[in-house]
């Protein structure tokens, strides 16, 4: 049986894949910055404000805006504003299940 994936690419032309290899390598680019992907961490259990988030990480609030925007502008976050406060919660549920897999894997490797 096939995986979501290779359905997905099974019939794009050479051209078409070189589109989508470098969407995926700017992709894995934007969450290849560690503090990122303890913001994503931060998230990954549930809608978070700015503030909450801030507080998680550990990081200074400019530093954590900046990551949050970018993780946004690249579709890996969801924003929503409730007067001054800014939400941010996961887009892609994908996402967490990939960083998840990753993130066991390493760990073994530490132990």
């Amino acid at each position: 049986m096939k995986s979501k994936a290779q359905k997905a690419t099974r019939n794009l032309t050479p051209k078409q894949m070189e589109k989508v290899f470098s969407k995926v390598a700017a992709y894995f680019n934007v969450l290849s910055e560690p503090s990122r992907l303890r913001i994503m961490y931060a998230v990954c259990s549930g809608e978070k404000s700015v503030t909450e988030v801030v507080a998680l990480c550990g990081s200074s609030q400019a530093n954590v805006s900046r990551h949050l925007l970018a993780l946004h502008k690249a579709g890996i976050l969801l924003r929503r504003k409730e007067g001054v406060t800014v939400y941010y919660s996961i887009a892609d549920g994908a996402t967490v299940e990939m960083c998840q897999t990753v993130c066991a894997k390493m760990a073994e490797e530490i132990h």
